[in-house]
């Protein structure tokens, strides 16, 4: 089950202060004016938002009374993790959302602001993660014929076009709304001509479940698009952004990053790499050339390389299909022996330096074990979305002026 940082990357402001006035009651717990307080400055650090926006504010209290839920959950079945686990997911959520955990630290304790605080919404949802495990666990678990069922209908996906698709969703809740939010899709849209990045937006407004992942939804085959966005599709090339569409109830704003046609759905020849970003303005770059001969014929070593650097937002690429990289890099990786840095490959801001580490062949379709693991982490997501409405509802909340 995915751990999604909902409030982590939503807010963030002023240094804390040391109040005790109680804002909530939820259950027997409280939530405190000095807990409050702190998460906002939290939010101010991650995504620099306006923490005097009362929207923000109104999700930041409602996101800390869910926090206390899943913890109160979690003492009931009797779960619990480890410091060790906490510190391990909030590195790779902050490195998942381009944010470096030492950078986090340092704006932090600026503030004034402990690591614990940092550390407080994971812990609250990896509880609940396992929280959910342990009452769910067996009922989630897919029969053999669902997985059976879902290979089935992958395996007709692979004979259709397919789109990787990045979305923003608003809704249109009356027929009245319709020239107002097409509006404010448009002014999106304007926004990342100027600059903005998608997933920013995504997260900022989209009202998806693609949101916590920056509108990410990944290949949709054609057949399972709506009749406008398959026509605003067809207008596009990868890489574009499409006007608004509306949808039954709601406007989309897509971004499209990839087309794969039918013939492609095929076992391809795929790399496993690893790789090094080297910034224009790196002040250790020489250093890090100099590296580079140490590490040549052990991937793992490479990779502790770049990790070390902190300059790559993304180390391991995993298996990557060399029919799809570009000219430039799929003829570096064609050119290197395995487990060899590749020469430097000028990009937009630097230097990209990877190591090919295996080829493999790579099949459309997920292995079982994978089709088993995906259902049953929807089932676990869905069992989690609906233990969380039951837990509000049972709730005695008392917010407070």
């Amino acid at each position: 089950m995915r751990l999604i940082l909902v409030g982590l990357l939503l807010l963030l402001g002023t240094a804390a202060h040391a109040q005790t006035r109680i804002l909530a009651q939820v259950n027997d717990d409280i939530i405190s004016e000095r807990d409050f307080d702190r998460r906002l400055a939290l939010l101010h650090i991650t995504n620099n938002v306006d923490v005097d926006d009362g929207d923000v504010q109104k999700r930041l209290l409602n996101l800390l009374i869910d926090e206390k839920l899943k913890r109160q959950e979690a003492a009931r079945v009797g779960v619990a993790v480890s410091k060790a686990e906490v510190k391990q997911a909030l590195k790779e959520a902050l490195r998942e959302n381009g944010l470096d955990f030492d950078t986090v630290q340092k704006k932090m304790a600026v503030k004034g602001l402990s690591a614990d605080v940092l550390e407080q919404q994971v812990e609250s949802d990896l509880l609940f993660v396992r929280a959910i495990r342990k009452t769910a666990g067996r009922q989630s678990e897919p029969t053999e014929a669902e997985i059976e069922e879902k290979l089935a209908e992958l395996t007709a996906q692979t004979k259709e076009k397919q789109y990787l698709l990045s979305e923003i969703k608003l809704p249109v809740k009356t027929e009245a709304d319709d020239a107002a939010v097409y509006g404010q899709a448009m002014r999106l849209i304007m926004q990342m001509r100027d600059g903005a990045g998608f997933e920013d937006l995504a997260k900022k407004n989209s009202q998806s479940v693609s949101a916590g992942q920056g509108g990410f939804i990944g290949w949709v085959s054609e057949s399972a698009l709506d009749e406008p966005v398959r026509e605003e599709l067809s207008l596009l090339q990868a890489g574009q952004l499409s006007s608004p569409v509306r949808v039954k109830d709601a406007y989309l704003i897509l971004a499209l990053r990839a087309v794969r046609d039918p013939e492609r759905m095929k076992e391809q020849e795929a790399v496993r790499l690893v790789q090094l970003f080297l910034p224009d303005n790196f002040s250790k770059r020489t250093e890090a050339l100099r590296e580079l001969p140490l590490v040549k014929g052990n991937c793992s070593r490479f990779k502790a390389l770049s990790e070390r650097l902190n300059t790559t937002p993304r180390v391991e690429l995993g298996a990557v299909p060399v029919a799809d990289l570009p000219p430039a890099i799929a003829n570096a990786v064609r050119e290197t022996k395995l487990q060899f840095p590749t020469v430097p490959i000028k990009i937009d801001g630097g230097e990209l330096i990877l190591m090919p580490c295996a080829f493999e062949k790579l099949s459309p379709l997920p292995s079982k074990e994978a089709i088993k693991a995906r259902l049953e982490s929807h089932a676990l997501e869905a069992a989690a979305a609906r233990r969380m409405r039951e837990l509000r509802r049972e709730a005695i909340t008392e917010i407070r002026p």
